[in-house]
């Protein structure tokens, strides 16, 4: 059920321009996913980090992961134990009903949008990774919240577990 793809666009003009044919640049899909490859050069195919062992990818970009980079990788002489073995997609985090973008709009933050490095200054990294791993179940869509988070490491990690390392440890 497979149909070719094309490589190349002629929708946009940024991007690596097709040789012979100006008005064609490639897909970024194509030339993204060799990046993989020129991040790992140096150790060749049979090194430390390829060929990649898990890929956890947003669930968007599942098909180009699971579909056109193993056809990629095929078509450039690759070996079956040369291809990723294991990739997993994974929900999004969404406000009120949208999907939580890096994104940002011009002249500030567009609504939906979250600086996590700022966020886990802020509260901790270690509160934002529990709320996350807590709240959201793997590959499913998980709604997030800071008053959520605020609550939920309140709750459970300052009230309970505080609690209980207050009452259990000799201080």
């Amino acid at each position: 059920g497979l149909r070719d793809l094309s490589i190349s666009r002629t929708s946009f003009t940024w991007g690596i321009p097709v040789p012979g044919d100006p008005k064609h640049v490639m897909y970024v899909w194509f030339d993204a996913l060799f990046n993989y490859l020129t991040a790992v050069e140096d150790q060749g195919r049979e090194g430390r980090f390829w060929p990649p062992d898990v890929q956890l990818v947003g669930k968007d970009i599942l098909r180009f992961h699971a579909v056109y980079w193993p056809a990629f990788l095929m078509s450039a002489g690759f070996a079956d134990d040369q291809l990723p073995r294991s990739i997993w997609g994974h929900g999004w985090l969404v406000t009120d009903g949208r999907k939580v973008s890096k994104t940002r709009a011009a002249g500030g933050v567009s609504r939906g949008t979250t600086d996590a490095v700022r966020l886990a200054d802020t509260l901790g990294a270690d509160a934002l990774r529990y709320f996350l791993l807590r709240e959201v179940s793997f590959g499913q869509d998980g709604e997030w919240s800071v008053p959520a988070l605020v609550a939920r490491v309140r709750a459970e990690l300052t009230e309970t577990v505080g609690n209980l390392l207050n009452r259990a440890l000799p201080f």
